[in-house]
């Protein structure tokens, strides 16, 4: 996850968005089962948790869209460049102490010079 907390809150937000209207709708749909069905106090209570997690997707839309503001505001860090190198050669310590290359070929001659 994101160190910085705007990055964090438009992650859960996002997520929250996506995901509470399916939520919602299978409350509703099993409120509507359940009221069909003849359970008033079941499609009452799947009534009050789908209205709680309305407001709650409706509070995760408004988050959502005040920290992208605040993200998109927000003054950007220089990149900082890696110093044009060439390739790194990695070393090995072997168990005596002494170093040796990874490469088995570095140390074999060529025929053609580079």
């Amino acid at each position: 996850m994101h160190q910085d907390p705007i990055r964090r809150s438009l992650a859960w937000g996002l997520a929250a968005t996506v995901l509470l209207p399916i939520i919602l709708a299978v409350l509703l749909g099993l409120g509507a089962l359940l009221s069909a069905l003849g359970d008033a106090v079941g499609a009452a209570v799947c009534g009050r948790v789908g209205l709680a997690v309305g407001v709650l997707w409706l509070t995760a839309v408004v988050v959502t869209t005040a920290a992208n503001a605040v993200a998109t505001l927000e003054p950007r860090r220089p990149v900082r460049r890696r110093r044009e190198r060439g390739p790194r050669r990695r070393r090995r310590r072997e168990r005596g102490g002494e170093l040796r290359r990874t490469n088995p070929l570095a140390d074999v001659p060529r025929d053609r010079p580079e």
